[in-house]
């Protein structure tokens, strides 16, 4: 399945390092490392000890290119209310943003935040092969401080390697990025939290950022046992600004931290009208829900589009690394057609689950009724390089990758005051078209040569 997939082998130096440490001792030290941590739930995942080795001559490509991208997204958003919801196709989560939650209403010119971008590199990474964009993601996504503790973890147990990589720490620049809205961060959750949270909080902690982890008390539901860094609060607003409880802990900015399906939103829509409404900086508001449903994407390959919000030269640079992709609705014969090239995805489609390839996809559109069709894309597939990973659950073998791109902004309506490729994580598989851990993928650190 994976012959045609262009292979990357990491520098014979590195291969000769690990050999000589010994790959299953290596395995072995990573997981007594994992154990030892003592975070929540850390050893459920696979994870490579093999890390994803990319050139450094690289890095200023996959900059570029994200800088690029996130600058369509942000001048996309700062467009006049009615001329953004001509544009941004319907999806469910679109229409209860802009309808209930009158998102465009209420929204800020400042916009901070991160973003992940999935990519897949296709051939060689080099300076004129840019990373293809597979989807955007935002609010709660996965693998923030995941990355930055696995890569530290290898490194501390393989010293040797250190001076023969760069690794970018995706947690540090999250928080620093934080801290520009100020430093009493109030993060909210739904009941619990996983590791990766705990490592954000750790690192948040390092830089003095006053990080408080809260549920709120509208969810109606209890705590997770283990997850003692999380309260239970009352979220109210006072005077417009966000306040929790009746605590003398006054928030200047918050989040959300998990991911949003519709039914989340109506939860309890009560607060979330207010968490729109507040004066408080949100951190990667629920604005920037408007760009992440998979129908951006037809966005960004509409050229004429592209070039009208960011200009000719950087839509022209734009062109190698967007794929093609359209609406399901008035295509279907087009994807009929051209089943075995396409990837379909449901607008609000998160964690690698409602995607079609193949015989599933042509089976998928068939119990698609007509109305519902403007909430499919179909995005050209590409082959992702292929790499090999050694995991802690898994042995040794040849598999397909993506590369998830963390992106660090502060836009304050017409231009970045801080923009920053702030890390990478990569997914890989073997045993399906679809990379993603929820599907049976594997985590693999990102380390520059």
């Amino acid at each position: 399945m994976l012959r045609a997939h262009h292979h990357e082998n990491p520098p014979k130096s590195i291969e000769r390092l690990f050999k000589n440490r010994g790959v299953a001792n290596l395995k072995t030290e990573l997981w007594n490392a994992f154990v030892d941590s003592e975070l929540i739930g850390i050893c459920d995942d696979d994870c490579s000890i093999l890390p994803r080795f990319l050139p450094s001559s690289y890095l200023p490509t996959i900059h570029r290119t994200c800088r690029d991208i996130t600058e369509f997204l942000m001048r996309l958003l700062s467009l006049p209310s009615e001329e953004i919801k001509d544009i941004i196709p319907s999806s469910p989560i679109v229409d209860y943003l802009i309808d209930d939650l009158a998102i465009l209403t209420h929204r800020r010119k400042r916009v901070t935040g991160s973003l992940r971008f999935d990519m897949a590199i296709v051939g060689k990474p080099t300076p004129k092969n840019p990373p293809k964009l597979l989807e955007v993601n935002e609010i709660g996504f996965d693998g923030t401080g995941r990355s930055s503790y696995i890569q530290e973890t290898i490194l501390k147990i393989f010293p040797e390697l250190k001076k023969h990589v760069r690794c970018l720490d995706t947690a540090l620049s999250e928080t620093i990025n934080m801290r520009r809205l100020g430093k009493k961060f109030a993060r909210l959750h739904y009941n619990y939290y996983n590791w990766e949270e705990q490592s954000i909080l750790m690192k948040a902690r390092k830089i003095g950022l006053d990080m408080k982890l809260i549920s709120p008390s509208a969810f109606r539901i209890e705590i997770e046992d283990g997850c003692d860094d999380l309260s239970r609060a009352h979220i109210r607003l006072q005077n417009n600004k966000v306040r929790i409880g009746n605590s003398p802990w006054k928030p200047d900015c918050f989040q959300v931290s998990y991911s949003f399906e519709l039914g989340d939103y109506k939860e309890a829509p009560k607060l979330f009208r207010d968490l729109v409404r507040t004066k408080t900086p949100q951190y990667s508001p629920f604005l920037t829900g408007l760009i992440a449903p998979k129908t951006i994407l037809t966005l960004m390959a509409d050229k004429d589009l592209r070039q009208r919000i960011i200009g000719k030269s950087k839509s022209h640079k734009l062109d190698k690394a967007i794929l093609p992709a359209r609406l399901l609705e008035g295509n279907e014969a087009y994807a009929t057609k051209h089943a075995a090239d396409l990837v379909m995805k449901h607008a609000d489609g998160m964690g690698g689950e409602l995607v079609w390839v193949g015989k599933e996809l042509l089976n998928r559109i068939k119990r698609i009724t007509v109305s519902k069709r403007k909430h499919y894309v179909l995005q050209d597939r590409v082959r992702l390089n292929t790499i090999e990973v050694d995991g802690i659950l898994s042995r040794r073998r040849r598999v397909m990758a993506d590369l998830g791109v963390y992106i660090h902004y502060d836009w304050n309506g017409k231009r970045f005051t801080n923009f920053k490729v702030g890390g990478f994580i990569t997914r890989a598989t073997n045993r399906s078209l679809k990379v993603n851990v929820s599907g049976g993928g594997i985590q693999v650190p990102v380390m520059f040569y």
